[in-house]
């Protein structure tokens, strides 16, 4: 029988080589956590109108070939399981009806589509999105066709006062309303239930990996993030991030004062995955609802004519089903391949460096 020191001293070995682990990665369930991405469901390359405010023309809608081969390579190559649909009344109401219909139509019955809606544009007036009769109607239409346990609303501000229409969403949708985009010192409270947390600051400040994990930079800081939610104990999605700021401007990464779509950078290779790892040791089982990722801040950096442009963005590689090889390419596609590991039930320990 070993000595209690050579029991210490071969888990002290283990610990070191990553055979064992004592983190809280071993008790997720892998296969079964949110893989999930937020994008327009109108695939609309400058949606302006009820983002930015009311007076901005509407979007062009698209056609159903434009969805079809978006929901086939974000659900299978892509490998999500989740989709955060979101609409700001960029492109009209009926058409809006339609699209959502072609989404439900073309993503398998084992995607779950959540509509998620901007309720205040980000004008001066934080006018109202819908008018009452639009809104009751979509609401309707999204119960009844789409998901009638779950729907989210989007806001990249914190704490905004969303208005009568957050009241109808919270009587029609009890137990089921997310907030998407929620900023890290804002608490999650009813009517929510659950949350998908904006992590961009802490993904990105450090200039290296090595820059990332020292004392002071992202890695402490989406720690502490993590263990704040696991205070409150609701479901977080934590966003994987595509693209990050201007790295050029500072000498180890810190935020540069500015957040410029010409000037952008990719989020270093291998920084999703340490981050994936921490989120997992560090946070609560049942409190790591999963990950997402933010598909609208790649096509307003991807279509920048400084990176990838127009015909080339994101969104246009969706709806010709073409993977995306654009600016923004390692990061995006290092984020497939933890879906597709986190699908298989593989954890992002050392048996992920080969992927």
């Amino acid at each position: 029988m070993p000595t209690p020191w050579l029991k210490l001293l071969l888990i002290f070995v283990l610990l070191v080589t990553g055979r064992i682990g004592l983190s809280a990665d071993n008790k997720h369930d892998l296969p079964r956590l949110e893989r999930s991405f937020w994008l327009h469901a109108s695939l609309a390359a400058t949606a302006q109108k009820g983002y930015w405010g009311p007076a901005f023309p509407p979007s062009p809608s698209p056609i159903e070939s434009d969805i079809q081969n978006a929901a086939k390579l974000l659900t299978s190559t892509y490998a999500a399981n989740r989709l955060y649909l979101i609409y700001h009344a960029e492109i009209p109401v009926d058409d809006a009806v339609q699209v959502f219909g072609w989404w439900r139509r073309h993503c398998p019955g084992t995607v779950t589509l959540v509509p998620t809606l901007v309720l205040r544009m980000y004008d001066n007036q934080q006018s109202p999105v819908f008018t009452p009769e639009q809104f009751r109607r979509l609401v309707q239409f999204f119960q009844q066709s789409i998901n009638a346990d779950h729907v989210a609303v989007y806001d990249v501000y914190g704490n905004r006062d969303q208005g009568e229409a957050l009241k109808i969403l919270a009587e029609q949708y009890p137990k089921g309303l997310i907030r998407v985009g929620i900023q890290p010192d804002e608490k999650i409270r009813p009517p929510f239930v659950a949350a998908v947390q904006d992590t961009w600051s802490g993904f990105c400040h450090g200039k290296t990996n090595a820059d990332w994990l020292d004392r002071g930079f992202g890695a402490e800081t989406l720690r502490k993030w993590v263990e704040n939610r696991n205070r409150q104990g609701y479901p977080v999605a934590w966003d994987l991030i595509v693209v990050a700021w201007d790295y050029s401007a500072t000498e180890r990464g810190g935020y540069p004062g500015y957040d410029d779509a010409a000037k952008n950078m990719p989020l270093p290779a291998d920084r999703n995955r340490l981050g994936l790892q921490d989120i997992l040791q560090t946070g609560r089982v049942g409190c790591v609802a999963g990950f997402s990722s933010d598909l609208l801040i790649l096509q307003a950096n991807s279509e920048n004519p400084a990176h990838d442009g127009r015909q080339a963005s994101f969104y246009e590689t969706l709806k010709r089903a073409k993977p995306y090889q654009g600016y923004y390419a390692v990061p995006f596609q290092e984020i497939v391949a933890i879906y597709g590991g986190l699908k298989d039930g593989k954890s992002p320990g050392r048996d992920w460096e080969a992927r």
